[in-house]
């Protein structure tokens, strides 16, 4: 996946549009973590996913939502683990910030400009350093 392409894609068109953030959904097992499937996480972070994510979480015109299958315990524990590691995400698993319009209907489909999951291509072992590239190509207004 050419995260960088991403990434410029939806800043570009933030600005051609003048919106005031793009919103980023971020999966967590083999993106953010490396998968451990054991019962107790093991949280190990691939090489530069912090720093990208703190940058991320850091930045007024970007909306990070958590986008994961992780049943109401795990998901506490996570975001939490998140939180203390500098980490904030919005919103988990939805968008309350985009309504429907007479062409979309986002009922059932979440909204988002870029999409950080090892189901979309994103590979945590290799990508994370690229989102931290484009984010000083294009620096918050």
């Amino acid at each position: 996946m050419d995260i960088t392409k991403a990434f410029v894609a939806a800043f570009e068109r933030k600005i051609e549009k003048e919106w005031e953030k793009i919103y980023v959904a971020v999966d967590i097992h083999d993106t953010i973590l490396k998968a451990c499937y054991e019962e107790k996480e093991t949280y190990a972070f691939f090489p530069h996913a912090l720093e990208a994510l703190r940058k991320l979480s850091d930045r007024k015109d970007i909306c990070m939502i958590l986008w994961t299958a992780c049943h109401p315990g795990p998901l506490a524990d996570y975001l939490a683990r998140f939180e203390q590691e500098g980490v904030h995400f919005d919103y988990v698993n939805s968008n309350p910030e985009i309504s429907n319009t007479t062409l979309n209907n986002f009922d059932g489909k979440l909204y988002f400009n870029v999409g950080l999951d090892d189901k979309f291509g994103f590979e945590g072992d290799k990508d994370w350093q690229a989102v931290i590239d484009v984010l000083e190509i294009y620096p918050e207004d």
